[in-house]
């Protein structure tokens, strides 16, 4: 692990546990028993090392749903699959999404990266729909719009449960992941056919 990696671990732990407002250059690098100075070397402050941790998140959501042309086959059970990995990075890198308001203010950059996934997630969402619904897991009687309106939702939901989770239940790590995410695959069980409903049952 070189130094530049080693930064960022202990500012990613240092976040999640105290927040962004609480840490500062000088708190990374006694973590890291180095000099402010050192640490300053590879980043200049607390908003590069932030900027990059986001990166590292958007890269994680681009191999999970960067999906450019339909499954071959998919069913419930593999959509849940992929959702679980999402939370868990959204888990492992909590802080961000704790204080996604401030470190958009914060950082302009990560607003504007977080706007331009709309068209791209959007198209990647709709194919995922389509093939389930081929493979006769989503119904097929469904308005175009209200599939749209649901990508609206997953982004709320997935965006803002560790904020519910803070304040009403303080789940932790595998326990918080794995209730949320079948709170947000609960939301699909009214788009689901009797097959998609079987396979969402034997999930449970």
């Amino acid at each position: 692990m070189d130094t530049k990696e080693k930064i960022r671990n202990a500012a990613l732990k240092l976040f999640n546990e105290q927040g962004i407002d609480a840490i500062t250059i000088r708190h990374i690098a006694k973590e890291l028993d180095i000099s402010h100075g050192n640490l300053q070397y590879h980043y200049k402050n607390t908003n590069d090392i932030i900027l990059v941790l986001f990166n590292e998140v958007n890269d994680g959501f681009t191999r999970l749903i960067g999906i450019k042309e339909k499954p071959v086959t998919i069913t419930f059970s593999d959509f849940r699959s992929r959702t679980e990995q999402l939370f868990e990075l959204i888990w492992q890198y909590r802080f961000i999404f704790l204080h996604f308001v401030e470190v958009t203010r914060r950082l302009p950059a990560i607003k504007t990266v977080y706007s331009s996934w709309d068209k791209s997630r959007e198209e990647q969402f709709l194919l995922l729909f389509d093939a389930l619904i081929k493979e006769g897991v989503f119904r097929n009687d469904i308005p175009d719009h209200i599939w749209k309106n649901l990508i609206t939702q997953i982004y709320i939901m997935g965006d803002f449960w560790l904020s519910h989770n803070e304040i009403k239940l303080n789940l932790k790590g595998k326990k918080a992941v794995h209730h949320y995410c079948q709170v947000f695959c609960d939301q699909f069980y009214p788009y689901l056919t009797a097959k998609g409903r079987q396979q969402a049952d034997q999930d449970q």
